[in-house]
Parts: C-alpha cells; structure tokens; sequence
C-alpha cells in the first residue's frame, strides 16, 4: 500500500474521529436541562415566594382579627354584665366596643381581599407546574435516547482510536509529521483525492507529469493546494 493511501485512510479515521467527538459534545450539551425548562422551574419558584408571602400576610390578619374579636366581645360583655354604672365609663366603652367591630370588619374584607390574590396564584403556581411537569417529562425522554447515544458514540470512538493507532503504524515517521502539519495549516483535509487529472482538494486540473507520477506510487503534493495526492 502506498504512503499515500496510508495517510488518505489515516485522514478518513481523523475525519470520522472529529465529527464523533463533535456530536459526543452536542449530546452531552442536550441531556441538561433546556432553557425553556429551566426558566419554567424559576417561575414555579418565584410563583410560590410570592404565594407564601400573600399566605404569611393573610395568617398574620386572621390572628388580628381574632385577637380584635376577642378583645370586643370582653368588651361587649363588661358593657353588659351590669358592673359599669358610671355613664361616661359606659359610653366609652360603647365607642371602643363600635371601634373594635369596624376595625374587624375592614380586616375582613382586607382578609377576603388576600385570600383572592392567594387564589389566583395558587392557579398561576398550579399552571407553571403543569408546565415543568411536561417540559421535565418531555427531557426526560429526549435525554434518555441521548445516553443511549452517548454510550454508541463512546464505544465507536474507542474503537476508531484504536483503528488510528494501528493505521499510524503504517506510515513513515517523516510522512507522518507532514500530514499532521498538513492538518492544521488545511483546515483538517492533509490529503486531497485524487480522481482522473483533477485535484477534488482544490478543483485544480493537474499536469500529465503530475499525474503520471502519482500513478507511478510517488508522494506528490498539489501544485495549488499544497495537499498530498492520492489517487481514489
């Protein structure tokens, strides 16, 4: 086998070696979380935040109006247990008993308010865990058959290094160095087919000499492009 065919082989493996890994790094980017999933779980945490402190605020007014309750019926039974006889005593304790109830019942309705805001966020937080309940079911299987893949592609890659390391065996030292040069300055393609009298690296017709040469097993480098020629 020619050196050139060695490293036209060697360059497929590379070849199908980048494109492995390139995709192995796609699928262990898609088994996290998606955005869209991500900022469903935010909003189902900002949603309850939000909810417990509406729920606190109603807590704390309902201990106030009971503690206001208490405080007036006390109120309402000393202005009428008979024990009071002073008038002015009486009124006062009349006015505080109306106070009392008129704050109560602005509390109420502040409290009935509340619990109309606790409502329509208990269904905005029922509908965002809708949403993280499909989105995470939706990832759940995507990601499943992305491990899968993951695993395929892990085992294949394996098994293409090991097929890289028994191709470089077959190349020259020398030869070797140049096609790893090659790589980098042509942006991964070191070795250009060659099909007839045309360069398939550059497009470039080539020379009978040129050709001949190369039918002849000699390394011979594109006039243009600079890249090995091997004959496909």
């Amino acid at each position: 086998m020619s050196q050139a065919r060695v490293l036209y082989d060697l360059q497929q493996i590379d070849s199908e070696i980048r494109a492995k890994k390139q995709r192995l790094g796609e699928v262990l980017r898609l088994q996290k979380e998606p955005p869209a999933l991500v900022e469903a779980r935010e909003r189902v945490q900002t949603i309850t935040t939000d909810l417990q402190q509406w729920q606190t605020r109603h807590k704390d007014l309902s201990l106030e109006i009971a503690s206001l309750a208490d405080k007036a019926k006390r109120s309402e039974e000393r202005l009428y247990s008979g024990t009071i006889k002073n008038t002015k005593e009486l009124t006062d304790l009349q006015h505080e008993v109306e106070a009392l109830g008129r704050r109560q019942a602005a509390l109420e309705d502040e409290a009935l308010l509340l619990m109309m805001e606790i409502d329509e966020r208990k269904g905005f937080l029922s509908n965002a865990e809708s949403e993280v309940e499909k989105l995470a079911g939706d990832f759940s299987i995507a990601a499943a058959t992305y491990h899968q893949e993951q695993q395929s592609l892990a085992i294949h890659l394996n098994s293409l290094i090991e097929k890289r390391a028994r191709q470089v065996t077959l190349a020259q030292p020398p030869l070797l160095k140049s096609y790893d040069n090659l790589i980098r300055q042509k942006n991964g393609v070191a070795v250009a087919a060659l099909r007839g009298n045309k360069c398939l690296g550059c497009q470039l017709t080539l020379s009978g000499n040129v050709i001949r040469a190369v039918g002849e097993g000699k390394l011979v480098y594109c006039d243009n492009c600079g890249r090995i020629l091997c004959p496909v």
